[in-house]
């Protein structure tokens, strides 16, 4: 059952007085040997200021996760908002859910989900809810910054997200890598005989190209895929919580979507639209740099062994 949150006053919300608490850490006083420190009780206008510090939507997922952790233990935490394209997710998957759309002012912001292994207790929903209430406004905030970014992150042919948008997705991913252990794998793959295409058809019919091959990656990547265009011919797929194997048999798919699917002429022909993709997984010691650089070059190498191909650097 999905229950639905609306924004309260946020007076009310502060009368409530709900206490959550995030994190336990040292506070004033030393703790009792053997015992662990006193979690910091974090208050609904506490948790409001919190949220409040940024407009990047990870960030604020990640604050809202820890600092009611105490209160509501939970596996993992998603949000989505279809529309946008937005798919977050935080931890890992478990049996039970509880699941909020969230409202306001008569907008809908998306579907927040908590996981864990146990059902949640009546006292934790009402604790969640209240917490919610917190959340949203500055939720509202750090969508419509979302979306001005992405105006300015889009590519206007494709509508594939940049090459601006993949430098911060890739720095954002290589720490989150870092910090939950997960694999983080990257595809880079280049439109094979695309400058013959231009030559011979003509530069309307390279955008045409180009436009088939963006729709060909949305169909054949996953939700928590990040797709970008990164300029000219070359295209990026960056694909977070992805060992080897998983990502090889993405870029399976996308060989064998492009090549199922040629691109028609007025008079009857069809151009063929394959590509060469290189891959690689992230390391401890990769910067954002590093890890491009390895799969462009594993690209190269496909290229260079005969194109529509697909070469991994281990």
């Amino acid at each position: 059952m999905i229950r639905h949150i609306i924004q309260a006053p946020v007076e009310s919300s502060f009368q409530a007085g709900t206490a959550l608490a995030c994190n336990p850490r040292i506070v004033d006083h030393e703790p009792v040997r053997g015992q662990a420190p006193a979690p910091e009780v974090v208050s609904t206008p506490v948790l409001l200021h919190r949220l409040q510090t940024t407009l990047d939507l990870n960030e604020l997922i990640e604050i809202f996760s820890s600092a009611i952790a105490w209160r509501i233990p939970h596996d993992g935490l998603t949000f989505d908002r279809e529309d946008m394209g937005i798919h977050l997710s935080r931890g890992r998957l478990s049996r039970h859910s509880c699941r909020y759309n969230l409202v306001v002012d008569h907008a809908e912001l998306g579907e927040i989900r908590l996981l864990r292994g146990r059902k949640f207790r009546d006292m934790e929903l009402e604790a969640l809810e209240e917490a919610l209430t917190a959340l949203v406004y500055p939720l509202r905030n750090a969508l419509l910054y979302h979306a001005a970014l992405r105006a300015a992150e889009t590519d206007t042919l494709t509508g594939l997200q940049n090459r601006s948008a993949m430098n911060r997705a890739v720095e954002r991913e290589l720490a989150l890598s870092r910090r939950s252990g997960q694999p983080l794998a990257m595809l880079v793959l280049d439109v094979d005989h695309f400058k013959h295409i231009n030559d011979r058809y003509g530069h309307h019919c390279g955008d045409q190209v180009l436009m088939a091959v963006a729709q060909r990656l949305r169909e054949v990547t996953r939700k928590s895929d990040m797709v970008f265009r990164f300029g000219g011919e070359e295209f990026v797929i960056l694909m977070a919580g992805t060992d080897a194997d998983a990502a090889r048999q993405g870029a399976m798919r996308v060989q064998e979507a492009l090549r199922a699917h040629p691109l028609p002429l007025g008079n009857g022909d069809h151009i063929p639209v394959t590509a060469s993709i290189g891959g690689t997984l992230c390391r401890d010691e990769d910067t954002p740099h590093s890890l491009f650089q390895r799969a462009d070059q594993s690209m190269y190498r496909a290229k260079q062994t005969g194109r529509n191909r697909i070469e991994w650097a281990d």
